[in-house]
């Protein structure tokens, strides 16, 4: 049974490293979360899903994103909306660490519901 939370990121492990997952897969219907960091100079792997969508909300740092063929930067106070099937990376620029909180959505999971793969 899926049940609801309040959890402090902060004390969770691998905060103060790159990050920690505070939603898994397996805790929610059709979406998870983590927070990431990302050290000045650092860039996250190259992602590409053809299953999901991505958000990211900025709460801290800058840097260069990586969108197909687009790049943008991106700060504090920016949300970012990723679709299937878009390659993205982020690069830390600021001297502070890049921080974000990125929700992952698998709209084909919807309980009891069937849907076309894209």
């Amino acid at each position: 049974m899926i049940k609801p939370f309040v959890k402090k990121i902060s004390t969770l492990p691998g905060y103060l490293e790159e990050g920690v997952t505070f939603l898994p897969e397996e805790g929610a219907e059709t979406i998870s979360s983590n927070y990431v960091r990302v050290k000045q100079g650092q860039s996250t792997p190259e992602g590409l899903h053809d299953d999901e969508e991505e958000l990211y909300i900025i709460i801290g740092g800058k840097a260069r994103l990586e969108l197909g063929d687009s790049v943008s930067e991106v700060e504090k106070g920016d949300v970012v909306y990723i679709p299937r099937n878009v390659r993205h990376r982020a690069t830390c620029l600021s001297e502070e660490d890049f921080e974000y909180i990125c929700v992952a959505n698998w709209p084909d999971r919807i309980p009891g519901q069937t849907y076309a793969k894209h």
